[in-house]
C-alpha cells in the first residue's frame, strides 16, 4: 500500500472573487468621482449614495482631494506648466491627499531649477500651496519641498485658508 499525499489545492475561487471585488470597488470609486466631477452632484449626495460601500466622511474627504486636484490642474494649465507637472489623488483610502509632481528633466526643460517657484506662483493664484506628504519629514522648509519636486517626488497640495 502506497502513501497517499494530499496536494494542497489552490484557492482559485477566492482569488477570482477577490479580483471581482477589487474591480467592483474600483468601479465604485470611479463612479463617485464621475458623479462629483462630471454630473455635478454634491459631495454630500455622492457620500449618501456610496454609504453602503464607504463611510460618509471618507467619501467627503476623498472628494475634497479630487476638487483640490482639479483646481491645481487648472492653475497649472493656465500657467503653461501642464507639460511638466502632474496632479493626482492618493486614493479613497487614508490619507486621501491631492498631490503634484514635476515630470520635466533638467536637460530638456529650460530653467528647470525655477519650476518649483513657477509652480508655487501658479498655485498661489488659486489659494493652493505645496508641502510634504503627511508624516514624511520633521523639518519642513520650502527648500526641502523644492528639492523633492526637482527630484520628481510627489508633494501634497493644500488649500490655503484665508486669514480672518
Amino acid at each position: 500500500m502506497g502513501l497517499v499525499t494530499d496536494t494542497p489545492k489552490k484557492a482559485t475561487n477566492t482569488k477570482v472573487e477577490v479580483e471581482n471585488f477589487l474591480g467592483a470597488r474600483r468601479n465604485v470609486v470611479e463612479a463617485i468621482t464621475h458623479d462629483f466631477l462630471e454630473e455635478g452632484c454634491s459631495a454630500r449626495a455622492v457620500a449618501a449614495a456610496a454609504s453602503p460601500a464607504f463611510g460618509r466622511d471618507q467619501v467627503i474627504e476623498y472628494l475634497a482631494a479630487v476638487a483640490l486636484r482639479q483646481s491645481a490642474a487648472k492653475a497649472i494649465a493656465e500657467a503653461g506648466l501642464a507639460s511638466v507637472a502632474d496632479t493626482g489623488v492618493s486614493g479613497i483610502e487614508a490619507p486621501r491627499e491631492a498631490l503634484v509632481a514635476l515630470s520635466g528633466n533638467a536637460e530638456e526643460t529650460a530653467d528647470f531649477a525655477a519650476l518649483p517657484q513657477r509652480l508655487r506662483q501658479a498655485l498661489k493664484e488659486f489659494a493652493i500651496t505645496v508641502t510634504v506628504r503627511a508624516g514624511e519629514h520633521d523639518d519642513i522648509t520650502d527648500d526641502l519641498v523644492d528639492s523633492l519636486l526637482l527630484d520628481g517626488e510627489q508633494v501634497r497640495l493644500v488649500k490655503v485658508e484665508p486669514r480672518s
